[in-house]
């Protein structure tokens, strides 16, 4: 189901971790909304490719390589930017990977490198786009958290810290920017169907299942929804929240 803001036609938005399964379907989003979408990826871009082929808004959609994790890179990414517009009316901080392992056996590597991506990524990008945000005049940042950032999650220590770190960023952020008309807010989906849920263990999946009162994995495009809607001018007083989209997982 499209849920069309119109106030956010024209706007300029930019998505990091666009070629992940939630990113696109935030990509698609925004392109259905007459957005101007810059989508950052890092590795492969054939999906945003097929995306910006196939949708009947592609032209509108800007595809940006960038390693959010490499500070330098992501000012050079931001200078490119520059020349193409002087505002950012939405960031979203979508970017992230998992490297499970129980912790006696997690290596420094596995945590260093959850934490760089995930949170140091997410703080890259937000601090260096600032001055854009600022340009934009009532601009949105949606961080994208985790159900994992909120309660226990087995074998992901690195990435339970990292979401709950957004988690603490988006609170402190918002009340930091308020005050200059920068609204905070992040999102934390619990399962969702996709090619990273693919390669959980079926029994994990299972388990999980089975606690979800709605009784089924979300959707990428669900996730979609409650990120357009925090950024649009329906959220306009809700500033540093963490909207749980779970299906009422962590309820019980």
């Amino acid at each position: 189901m499209r849920y069309i803001y119109p106030e956010l036609s024209g706007k300029n938005v930019l998505i990091t971790g666009a070629s992940g399964d939630i990113g696109l379907a935030i990509c698609e989003n925004y392109l259905n909304q007459g957005a101007q979408v810059y989508a950052i990826y890092h590795h492969d871009s054939s999906r945003l490719e097929n995306l910006k082929s196939s949708h009947t808004e592609g032209n509108a959609l800007h595809l940006i390589s960038c390693d959010i994790s490499d500070n330098n890179a992501v000012g050079e990414m931001i200078r490119k930017l520059e020349q193409h517009t002087h505002a950012i009316h939405v960031l979203i901080n979508n970017a992230g990977i998992y490297k499970d392992n129980i912790f006696s056996a997690m290596s420094y590597e596995e945590f260093d490198r959850v934490i760089q991506v995930n949170l140091y990524g997410t703080f890259n990008v937000t601090r260096q786009l600032l001055p854009l945000l600022r340009h934009a005049r009532g601009a949105s940042v949606v961080n994208i958290s985790s159900v994992s950032g909120v309660t226990s999650s087995f074998g992901q220590t690195n990435y339970s810290a990292a979401k709950a770190g957004i988690i603490g960023f988006t609170r402190t952020l918002a009340n930091e920017m308020a005050s200059k008309g920068i609204r905070v807010n992040a999102v934390a989906p619990g399962m969702i169907e996709s090619r990273m849920v693919k390669k959980v263990p079926r029994q994990t999946v299972r388990t999980v299942l089975s606690a979800i009162p709605l009784k089924r994995l979300g959707q990428a495009d669900e996730i979609a929804n409650v990120v357009a809607f925090l950024s649009s001018d329906a959220s306009s007083y809700i500033v540093g929240q963490t909207l749980v989209a779970d299906g009422g997982l962590v309820m019980r």
